[in-house]
């Protein structure tokens, strides 16, 4: 057994002392650094912490639980964790009904370390916020600068705000403020919003995460937007990546059944029909790009083609009159992407100022697209 000093409350008052003005002396950061390390690595009770440190709280097993030194070492436990708590590590506390408590280090807390930044890497910090922040919840109103309208939820900003403030409330004050300013009165309001509310959807996203990582199949149900069926069940998916195009996030995914890969949008996946199978998707496997040709109006692609494609490349200018006899300059632009909806869809925005060529089953898509278009303003 342990011997004790003559003296318990002499002891207790040494212990009970040795964090009081919150730099411990050698002897209790010796005890809170190896109490560190023990919760880093186990889910335990006091009792464990007592037969593991029992060298640093002066106890054994044949201490009675009444005696002195064993309520003296539950107060020493007590403020030890709350000690390492003020220096910032995160103490997991789990209590079941009918068993003691059991501690547990919260993987990656522990003190804040203060980062340097320079005020144009705090001004990026703040933009970044920006990205994700409803700018109706941050800035505060005034009729005379109307602030954008709230934008759709994206799921990712909650976590994404988060991690940048935790950066900022390492900075110094000064910043602090200069932060805060930039986020209560932006002057660029750069959110990376969704036309959709895609927080209901986050659960979705979580699981056809996990089912790409582990490299497995998925099946689910789907709401399409042409069809007469309220939804289309799809399995035997192999789930390649998740993109955000055009204000939505969309699955790319291999249907086996198609025998093609397809843009599934994530809102329109019915998230209590999503499950991960136990199939193996194919690594090697790759989407194959569709090549197609198409003039465009010289005024355009002067001023230079966006990058809306794949690839791009200009193939030749040619002059032509047009039908009131001016002379007109035009480009041909041989170009690839994935999706030919998309490629009618974005053609469609330059108007009358590009036309289609090459594959002849996409021209004649786009021709009946055209010719719907127009019939809705023949009366």
């Amino acid at each position: 057994m342990t011997k004790y000093a003559s003296s318990d409350s002499n002891n207790q008052t040494s212990s009970d002392n040795a964090t009081a003005n919150g730099s411990p002396k050698h002897e209790s950061a010796e005890r809170i650094f190896c109490l560190l390390q023990f919760l880093s690595v186990n889910e335990c009770t006091r009792k464990d912490v007592f037969e593991r440190l029992a060298f640093y709280y002066k106890i054994d097993d044949a201490t009675p639980t009444e005696h002195p030194a064993s309520r003296r070492a539950d107060r020493m436990v007590k403020r030890d964790i709350k000690f390492l708590e003020e220096q910032g590590f995160e103490i997991k506390k789990v209590k079941a009904r009918g068993q003691p408590t059991r501690y547990s280090l919260v993987k990656g807390s522990g003190p804040r370390p203060t980062f340097l930044f320079t005020q144009s890497e705090v001004d990026s910090l703040a933009l970044l916020h920006n990205l994700f922040a409803d700018p109706t919840r941050y800035a505060r109103f005034d009729l005379t600068q109307p602030l954008p309208l709230q934008p759709p939820r994206n799921p990712f900003s909650e976590e994404m705000l988060s991690l940048i403030e935790k950066l900022i409330a390492t900075l110094p004050p000064e910043q602090k403020r200069h932060f805060d300013r930039w986020v209560r009165k932006p002057y660029v309001y750069f959110n990376l919003s969704t036309v959709a509310d895609y927080l209901p959807h986050r659960a979705t996203i979580d699981i056809v995460v996990r089912a790409i990582s582990d490299r497995q199949q998925i099946q689910f149900e789907y709401t399409p937007t042409r069809r007469k069926q309220d939804v289309i069940f799809h399995e035997n998916i192999d789930p390649y990546y998740i993109i955000h195009m055009e204000g939505h996030f969309y699955l790319i995914g291999y249907s086996h059944k198609m025998n093609e890969f397809f843009e599934y949008r994530i809102d329109r996946i019915k998230t209590d029909s999503l499950k991960i199978q136990p199939n193996m998707i194919d690594m090697e496997r790759r989407r194959r790009p569709i090549e197609f040709r198409f003039w465009i109006d010289g005024s355009i692609a002067k001023r230079g083609l966006s990058q809306r494609w794949l690839t791009q490349t200009i193939e030749r200018e040619e002059v032509y009159l047009d039908e009131k006899g001016r002379e007109q300059r035009r480009v041909l632009v041989r170009a690839t992407a994935y999706n030919e909806f998309r490629i009618i869809q974005q053609l469609l925005r330059y108007g009358d100022k590009a036309e289609l060529i090459e594959p002849p089953h996409l021209r004649e898509h786009m021709r009946q697209t055209v010719i719907r278009m127009s019939s809705f303003y023949e009366s």
